[in-house]
């Protein structure tokens, strides 16, 4: 057979580009300790190196985020303990109050040390996360939860939301607890009344939390709610500023408390309460004193607070002090259940975090190892493949000059 002088220069030409390319291949894989430098070198190991990369993206993201659930969780133990200890110390005060050789000067000394804690208190149910968004805001992070009114009370702003993390494909994670149903959905002692100025108030009057002063006769009223209208100056002789008390449900009047003189600051005594409003209401202002089952962790303290502050030496008084202190303790005491379920909780999900985290980091071990056996170079046998190839190198170069001397030229 003919072979041509360009078909030989061809071919020894070609045979030394074939062993330079799989010379410079593994000295790739040898300067980058990896087998599989393309798809094309082994696609079924390329398909599960690329899963096992992506399933090792994936887990990454949920140590991420079992890194800002756990440090969320931990601080909200330490705040939910903080705040057991504060309410300890308010059921030690609310026994001390109780001592019947207290004078009003006393309980007032006492009240002092209360509108302290629940200054502390409240600081603590508005924690910030490390992220500074408010810890027990709900959904809305970003808004002030517990936010002090004109009359010195606590309104709740959050909302009733509850964050969940990813931390497992399929296992997700509550990162924290709103403080509506913490510190506000309450479970009352008895039963118990929420006021409330009418957000439509022209005027600005304001209402104390108030009194249960009769149980027996607010157990027969409950529950219903009350409303507090102002009327027109003309309503009563001589004209001033009064008020008409109402059942919210069909507005028939209470205790016969229709076109009362106001005063403020009095007591306004109906139904087995006693509220009471301040301020210059306006016409048409109305305030409400709404039933319910529960009570706030804070209007639990503040009533706790104003009884010390405002209840005198009397025996009409001292017995509504009584059976404030009664409740206040109750109340205290569930306050305290409530937030020891919740920290239990807060105890279950951190553990579910810990155990999520030790197994995802056995599947990462061994996603390694098998990761490092389809994808890792074995030194020993790159190095010797590179010298034989190497070799090869050098003797198709070698021979490609001694052929390219194979010529009828050269024996002219």
């Amino acid at each position: 057979m003919r072979v041509s002088t360009l078909q030989s220069f061809n071919k020894g030409l070609n045979s030394i580009l074939d062993n330079q390319t799989q010379v410079n291949k593994t000295q790739q894989q040898v300067s980058t300790g990896r087998r599989v430098l393309t798809p094309a070198d082994d696609p079924i190991a390329a398909t599960k190196i690329l899963q096992l990369q992506q399933d090792a993206a994936l887990r990454e993201q949920f140590g991420k985020n079992m890194t800002g659930a756990e440090g969320r969780l931990t601080l909200e133990e330490t705040q939910l303990a903080g705040i057991t200890d504060n309410l300890t110390r308010l059921k030690e005060l609310t026994v001390k109050a109780g001592d019947g050789s207290q004078t009003i000067g006393d309980r007032q000394a006492i009240a002092a040390e209360v509108r302290e804690i629940l200054g502390a208190t409240v600081d603590l149910m508005n924690s910030k996360d490390a992220g500074g968004e408010y810890l027990f805001g709900g959904f809305k992070g970003a808004t002030l939860p517990f936010q002090q009114n004109e009359n010195g009370r606590y309104d709740y702003a959050g909302d009733e939301g509850q964050r969940f993390l990813s931390i497992a494909t399929s296992t997700t994670v509550a990162t924290g607890d709103n403080g509506k149903n913490l510190f506000v959905d309450v479970e009352a002692a008895d039963n118990s009344f929420n006021t409330l100025a009418s957000p439509l108030n022209q005027g600005n009057g304001i209402v104390n939390p108030g009194f249960v002063v009769d149980e027996q006769a607010y157990a027969e009223f409950y529950p219903e709610d009350l409303v507090v209208t102002f009327n027109a100056e003309s309503a009563i002789s001589p004209s001033g500023p009064n008020f008409t008390v109402r059942q919210a449900s069909d507005g028939r009047i209470v205790d016969g408390l229709d076109a009362q003189g106001y005063n403020s600051g009095d007591d306004i005594v109906v139904a087995g309460l006693v509220i009471k409003i301040s301020g210059a209401p306006e016409p048409g202002d109305e305030f409400l004193a709404n039933s319910s089952e529960k009570q706030s962790m804070t209007d639990t303290i503040y009533r706790l607070m104003d009884g010390l502050n405002n209840l005198g030496d009397n025996p009409e008084d001292a017995a509504t002090l009584d059976n404030l202190l009664e409740d206040t303790l109750n109340n205290l005491a569930f306050a305290q259940s409530s937030i020891s379920q919740v920290r239990s909780e807060v105890g279950a999900r951190l553990n579910v975090i810990e155990n999520t985290s030790s197994l995802a980091s056995d599947v990462d071990l061994v996603s390694k190892g098998v990761l490092s056996a389809l994808s890792d170079v074995d030194f020993a046998e790159a190095v010797s493949r590179l010298s034989l190839q190497s070799f090869l190198l050098e003797t198709a170069q070698q021979s490609y000059a001694k052929i390219q001397n194979l010529s009828l030229f050269n024996q002219i």
